[in-house]
């Protein structure tokens, strides 16, 4: 359902009469057991049993739809044919949560209903409240990408859940992480009365929202998603049945395909066998001192993650300056050897001695580690670091209990939202044509990832050619000089132009023109750009032709004295239209709106804000690691000569 960026409108506080209604059609629809107060023999006790009775009931409320919820109307499309379809989302906090989506109704396209539908986040502080089914993880891959649940994809039965009856709501989860529902879906079936799955074709669950679409990463504050949780406690009655169940699953043979054990579960066994003394013995809370070497080591183990996993990039994969966020999501958090989520409240930059991360920067420069600087409004940014330093050079990794997963793996799950203090690396490269292999490049298809080369690879590829000719093609006399051969003269300078023709009657070239020649001439080689996240490779990504588009910025005049600022092309960086416009909406003050970008490819938007803010939004982008030379400004509001930016 929301595979694609739903458009959200400006979220409005929910009034407390519509919540409780709301509130109380959800305990209706979904059959949530309320408390009835026992029989009572005195007026005390009646009205002890109804004060009773309502406070549970209040409990319910807040537990399904928080005091602080929130509503907006939004649009998308669904299905092959791309139906419109528009609705509200409920958007509220938890109790040591962030705001997210709660709930959402479809109210109007193609095969709404008008029904609420819980997120995946209810169901993990709501357990029990739809019926769970189970299936193996290689479908969960298959479910995130959009796909329905099959029947012979349910595993962990029969007999399945009486409550998953046709056209009921209920949550699917990984038979791996039995207890935590990651996929809510419409039963297609009566899966209640299922007999058997094996040899049974058909669909058994459509899919309307999952760990890892558009509404689980959406936050009103362009927060990522958050991750499922590793075990959730209600969810499941009997825990041991499904660990029987996941055993005989790894070792049964389907259809003449053996599961090996030891390559199938990977280690997972393992894992199942320590946690439970895990939670059986309560954790000791480390020291100050313990906690700051923690954080001191973490953050020279990701230096050296860095060396060892990009020994060949600029300041190994680095892109400065290095902001205080990305210092502790990137460089802290990842590499901190916690184990369990009772770990992970000790393990925090406010148990430091530091107490935040200006401090910690502070000290990482007092230990001659990395250069900080403080920056106007007080934020302190790293601007180099001595990745030849002794303690990175020889430090010893400890084992992870988790290991660090780069953005770039975690993209086909969580889609790719531009954060504050996220940093990007925009990477210029060129794809030969035919006429250039294999002298001057092998021959690769179009699609091979190692067919794209910076213009450094075109000039060594070019100097290794020129070097390597017998008979000498490099004048003696004036080394940037090349006489021309065969090749050049064929391949390179065919066109009929006045200036080849020049360059033919004279036999000569200079090799600086011979390079840009194949730099600028899209017929020899092709431009690309690539955009480029922390950690992430050229392998990581593909590469897009053409230059890098850039966010275009127009301010302009309206009904005569009324300036607007427009902005386009933020999707290129990930930023969504949306958010920015919320933030922008609060910063400045002014009325925003998104819309279909005029003349655009269609899902391009176009944000606009009433003013001029074009230093607000500069200064915003950058914080989202869109450098100022990515951005057009255009100031149509000055008179012919004096111009904008």
């Amino acid at each position: 359902m929301f595979k694609k960026k739903p458009a959200i409108k400006t979220l409005a506080p929910l009034r407390s009469s519509d919540r409780r209604k709301i509130a109380d059609q959800i305990i209706q629809h979904y059959r949530i057991q309320v408390p009835t107060a026992p029989p009572e023999t005195t007026e005390d006790d009646a009205n002890a049993a109804r004060q009773a009775t309502t406070s549970s009931i209040a409990t319910i409320r807040n537990a399904l739809l928080p005091e602080n919820t929130q509503s907006s109307r939004f649009t998308t499309t669904a299905g092959r044919d791309l139906h419109p379809v528009q609705g509200t989302i409920y958007v509220g906090t938890h109790p040591e949560s962030e705001e997210r989506v709660l709930w959402f109704r479809l109210e109007q396209g193609s095969g709404t209903d008008g029904r609420l539908y819980p997120t995946v986040y209810t169901l993990w502080r709501n357990p029990g409240l739809v019926p769970l089914l189970h299936t193996q993880a290689l479908v969960m891959d298959k479910l995130y990408g959009g796909a329905d649940l099959m029947i012979p994809g349910l595993t962990n039965g029969p007999p399945f859940p009486e409550g998953a009856n046709k056209d009921a709501v209920v949550a699917v989860a990984n038979i791996e992480k039995p207890s935590v529902p990651t996929f809510v879906g419409v039963c297609e079936i009566d899966v209640s009365k299922l007999e058997k799955v094996h040899g049974v074709k058909g669909h058994a669950v459509k899919g309307v929202q999952w760990e890892g679409d558009e509404l689980w990463s959406w936050s009103p504050t362009g927060r990522p998603g958050q991750p499922s949780p590793e075990r959730l406690e209600g969810w499941l009655d009997v825990p041991e049945n499904l660990d029987e169940a996941v055993e005989e699953l790894k070792l049964e043979e389907d259809e003449g395909e053996t599961i090996v054990p030891g390559e199938a579960d990977g280690g997972v066994l393992l894992d199942k066998e320590e946690k439970p003394k895990e939670s059986c013995e309560p954790e000791k809370e480390p020291t100050t001192q313990e906690i700051d070497e923690a954080f001191f080591r973490a953050f020279l183990y990701a230096l050296y993650h860095q060396k060892e996993k990009n020994p060949s990039q600029p300041n190994y994969g680095v892109s400065f300056p290095i902001q205080p966020s990305f210092v502790i999501s990137n460089l802290i958090t990842p590499f901190l050897p916690i184990s369990s989520p009772q770990q992970a409240q000790y393990y925090q930059i406010k148990k430091t001695s530091w107490k935040n991360v200006k401090k910690f920067v502070k000290y990482l420069d007092k230990e001659k580690l990395v250069k900080s600087k403080d920056r106007s409004g007080g934020e302190t940014i790293i601007q180099d670091v001595d990745f030849d330093d002794t303690r990175v050079v020889q430090f010893e990794p400890y084992k992870l209990p988790c290991k660090p997963v780069p953005e770039s793996k975690m993209s086909t799950k969580s889609p790719a939202v531009a954060r504050v203090g996220q940093t990007f690396e925009v990477k210029t490269l060129y794809r030969p044509s035919g006429k250039l292999t294999p002298d001057l490049f092998p021959p690769l298809a179009n699609t091979d990832p190692n067919n794209y080369y910076s213009a450094s690879d075109v000039s060594k590829r070019l100097n290794d050619y020129l070097s390597s000719q017998d008979p000498p093609i490099i004048s003696p006399s004036n080394p940037r000089t090349i006489n021309l051969n065969a090749f050049i003269g064929n391949k390179i300078l065919s066109s009929n132009s006045q200036n080849d023709l020049a360059i033919l009657s004279r036999g000569t070239i200079l090799r600086d023109a011979l390079l840009k020649r194949l730099l600028e001439d899209p017929s020899l080689c092709s431009p690309y750009h690539a955009i480029l996240k922390p950690e992430q490779t050229l392998k990581d990504v593909k590469p897009r032709a053409g230059a890098l588009p850039k966010v275009v910025v127009l301010i302009e005049r309206r009904a005569g004295s009324k300036v607007v600022t427009r902005i386009t092309g933020l999707e290129t960086f990930g930023v969504s239209p949306q958010m920015l416009g919320d933030e922008l909406q609060k910063k400045c003050a002014s009325r925003t709106s998104v819309a279909q970008a005029v003349g655009a490819a269609k899902g391009s938007m176009e944000l606009l804000v009433q003013g001029d803010h074009r230093r607000t939004v500069d200064e915003m982008l950058r914080d989202r690691g869109v450098k100022s030379q990515w951005i057009d400004v255009v100031d149509k509001t000055q008179k012919k000569g004096s111009g904008g930016r």
